[in-house]
């Protein structure tokens, strides 16, 4: 609790009904602060905390993403083979249907 400023009515006797006053209210103004300090403090962590889950759900997505990148990366690649004729031409459709039968992860967004 923060030191409490020196006022004549400190300073004069504690049986006064007006130093009693003073210190009521003093405290009442105390506690409704110390309330509000710890709302406030309650409220920080809760969206601290909202953030740090938010971070960790966009990292999984970003991972996934990712690796879908990779994934079609790769499937450039083949496609790219078979447009140069690099792969046996029987070969073609094989491969094409396998990469057009591949899971896709856009069915789960």
């Amino acid at each position: 609790m923060p030191a409490r400023r020196s006022t004549d009515t400190a300073m004069s006797s504690n049986t006064s009904p007006r130093s009693d006053d003073n210190d009521e209210e003093y405290k009442k103004k105390r506690k409704r602060n110390n309330d509000a300090v710890k709302r406030t403090r309650e409220k920080s962590k809760q969206n601290a905390q909202k953030r740090k889950d938010n971070v960790e759900k966009l990292k999984i997505s970003n991972t996934q993403l990712e690796t879908k990148i990779e994934e079609m990366k790769k499937n450039v690649e083949i496609l790219k083979e078979i447009l140069l004729h690099k792969v046996e031409p029987d070969k073609h459709e094989q491969i094409i249907k396998k990469i057009l039968e591949e899971p896709s992860d856009d069915d789960d967004d």
